[in-house]
């Protein structure tokens, strides 16, 4: 029972020293974030697909805040997602319009057996 409480102990305190050290350091290493950027990731859908030509919705927050991204960069927020974003930058936004994929082939029933 002693070597349990001892083995308890000493990795309770382990436990304690280094989750002090992580929140000092976390501290000292804290990296200050624009609070438009955080909006504007807060913004965007959060499918980080790429569809937008960044790597994700954090890099795109980025690039819209900077000015190197239009707002209506992101395909997959759509109008909602614009309003907001011009609300949080300031300026006047309505999204072009809307992207719907469209097949062009001549495929049918004519041409084919129904398989199912």
């Amino acid at each position: 029972m002693d070597s349990v409480l001892k083995a308890v102990a000493t990795l309770g305190g382990l436990g304690l020293g280094f989750g002090v050290i992580l929140a000092i350091a976390s501290k000292i290493f804290h990296v200050e974030v624009d609070p438009k950027i955080i909006e504007v990731r807060n913004a965007l859908p959060g499918a980080n697909c790429g569809a937008c030509g960044y790597p994700g919705c954090d890099a795109l927050a980025k690039a819209i805040v900077k000015g190197e991204a239009s707002i209506t960069a992101c395909p997959v927020g759509g109008e909602s997602t614009v309003i907001e974003i011009s609300r949080i930058m300031g300026i006047e936004g309505h999204a072009g319009p809307k992207i719907v994929a469209r097949v062009l082939c001549k495929g049918n029933y004519e041409r084919t057996n129904k398989k199912f």
